[in-house]
């Protein structure tokens, strides 16, 4: 089988810098794919670039909020989703307080956010791996559901590489069968899933420069193995000048507005798509 790579920016919409940086990158060819991020602040209007430029999106499923002090809002106002100021920032209160239903209808109401301004969607994720099983919750199994009823495929990897790359560590086996049950779930329902996924888990500060983060990217591509891989990265102009978790995101884009990764991928025998012709590469 050949070797196939989705470079996917996501949480378009997150905010100003990032859906400008996202959209620069789309339009300018740099990209392959996108997921926007429904209860974020600029999630209309990067809808309506979406619809205007006539490149599709992922729904980025999100039923977290990322920051204590502004929480995002439940579009469905599911409210076991949320503690009346937005929802959980905590990931714990949310595995002990969501109701599966709530989760349900948050999801069919983000897809429909985006649908009903125009955007075309094209797959779907998931924001803070929430509905991954990983809070000890059945979440993938509703996630699974809603791509099967949109015929959307998945960001959820076959291959368990990449938990092992994202953990840093060898997974133990009770871990792996865990991997192997939500793959086979999502399978049994007609669900298109990748063959790996690729992301860099590091803190700005594990991550030191520019240049380390470029040698990663450059190296994932490399390693990437016959199939369907889909790279992820978070793209965005800087807030300010101080050097930040943002600056990650700063460099991110640098990397992508660079071409070094479609380069790279040309040069190493490996083809570059998007979701949209998923099922036209696995037949399914």
């Amino acid at each position: 089988m050949d070797k196939y790579l989705i470079i996917n920016a996501d949480d378009f919409g997150y905010n100003e810098q990032q859906t400008r940086a996202i959209r620069e990158l789309y339009t300018g060819g740099l990209i392959t794919s996108c997921s926007l991020m429904a209860v974020a602040p600029c999630a209309k209007k990067a809808a309506e670039h979406s619809a205007r430029d006539g490149f599709p999106v992922g729904v980025h499923l999100t039923i977290n909020s990322d920051d204590d002090s502004a929480r995002w809002q439940s579009i469905s106002g599911g409210s076991s989703l949320s503690d009346g100021k937005g929802l959980y920032f905590k990931q714990s209160a949310l595995a002990f307080n969501a109701k599966r239903r709530d989760v349900r209808q948050e999801l069919e109401a983000q897809y429909s956010f985006i649908s009903q301004l125009g955007a075309s969607v094209d797959h779907a994720d998931n924001h803070c791996a929430t509905l991954y099983g990983i809070n000890g919750r059945r979440f993938f199994l509703d996630a699974y559901d809603f791509c099967a009823r949109h015929s959307l495929p998945y960001r959820f990897p076959k291959c368990p590489d990449f938990l092992e790359r994202q953990l840093g560590r060898r997974i133990p086996k009770p871990l792996l069968r865990a991997h192997a049950a939500i793959v086979n779930s999502g399978l049994k329902r007609g669900v298109r899933l990748l063959d790996d996924l690729v992301s860099n888990p590091q803190s700005i500060s594990q991550i030191g420069s520019y240049e380390d983060l470029r040698d990663y990217y450059i190296n994932a591509v490399r390693a990437c193995k016959p199939g369907i891989t889909e790279m992820f990265l978070h793209p965005a102009y800087a807030l300010d000048d101080c050097i930040s978790e943002w600056t990650k995101r700063v460099y991110e884009f640098e990397l992508l507005k660079s071409g070094d990764l479609m380069c790279e991928a040309e040069k190493n025998g490996v083809r570059l798509v998007s979701w949209s012709v998923f099922d036209m590469i696995t037949g399914q």
